[in-house]
């Protein structure tokens, strides 16, 4: 009897894959870095190799592989089968690599967008667990959503749902990478948030990263939590952003759980202090008291537990 999944993460930066069991445990992982800006069929055999390494790494047989899970940025068309557009892969458009995938590993596979792949985990076997409405926001080169609503991933009319990323918080405000102007995405993502940050040290802002040749957002973290105010300033903003859409969801879902989730979810309290702030200034009381905003306990694991739950799901086989 086949026993694992394989669940695979593709973001802007980096590409994952994990060996997982039918309970969510991962017993295996590899990691390499995207080629965002390559051409598609270099990324596909980024993808097409670092499951053929999983496998090699883990010391599995391909008869132990019940089936192989992706979560990809951007827009799924309507039958789960093709990548229509993704912002952060900016030649990632059009691809049918569900079927691609079947046929190099001869295993079933389920292609899901990558927050929802993530929120799909933390209702499985993460922060979440005990809900049956959640909202997941992963904060990293873009910003992802993924929505549940009764148990069930809610994808909307035409498979492309919780894109709340792209939910417009400002007319006419700084262009996102999806061609739009305003999305949340433009100011509460990593990408961002380095952007305003170095536009901060333009105007004369003081700071520990004054004269840093390469600027992450790890790097604002950090100084930060050194005690850097340039940083602490920056981080305090994007978390005020972030509150907005938080209020946004919060009326129109009323969620149990909102998960923030992602690289940037590594500020913890810097961040979450200014979220919870101004969510509870400007929603609703009724929207807000009964909703618990956490941090994801599952990590940068949980596009790869997602990713495997999902398969495991669109195949009805016990979790």
């Amino acid at each position: 009897m086949s026993n694992y999944v394989i669940g695979v993460d593709l973001g802007g930066t980096n590409l994952k894959a994990g060996i997982v069991d039918k309970k969510g445990k991962i017993h295996s992982r590899l990691s390499i870095k995207t080629h965002y800006n390559a051409d598609p069929q270099t990324i596909s055999d980024q993808i097409f190799k670092l499951i053929h390494d999983i496998i090699m790494i883990a010391q599995v047989k391909t008869s132990d592989i019940v089936g192989i899970g992706l979560g990809s940025p951007g827009l799924i068309d309507k039958r789960g089968e093709t990548i229509l557009f993704s912002p952060n892969l900016p030649q990632w458009r059009n691809i049918p690599i569900k079927e691609m995938i079947t046929k190099r590993f001869v295993v079933p596979c389920v292609l899901e967008n990558d927050a929802n792949a993530a929120a799909w985990g933390e209702k499985w076997v993460g922060a979440a667990r005990e809900a049956s409405s959640v909202v997941m926001i992963t904060l990293g080169t873009g910003i992802g959503g993924g929505i549940i609503i009764d148990n069930k991933l809610w994808r909307g009319a035409n498979n492309v749902a919780g894109e709340i990323g792209h939910m417009v918080i400002q007319k006419d405000g700084r262009k996102c990478n999806c061609g739009n102007y305003g999305c949340i995405e433009a100011y509460a993502s990593a990408t961002a948030m380095v952007r305003r940050f170095k536009e901060l040290l333009k105007s004369g802002a003081v700071s520990l990263l004054k004269n840093s040749d390469e600027i992450t957002a790890k790097m604002i973290n950090d100084a930060a939590l050194q005690g850097d105010k340039a940083s602490l300033d920056i981080i305090k903003e994007t978390g005020q952003y972030l509150g907005i859409a938080l209020v946004n969801i919060m009326h129109i879902v009323n969620p149990e759980v909102i998960v923030l989730a992602g690289g940037m979810a590594a500020s913890g309290e810097l961040l979450m202090e200014p979220v919870r702030q101004l969510t509870k200034q400007k929603a609703f009381e009724a929207s807000y008291k009964d909703t618990k905003i956490v941090f994801s306990q599952l990590g940068n694991d949980a596009g790869i537990i997602g990713a495997a739950g999902c398969l495991l799901k669109e195949l009805e086989i016990s979790v």
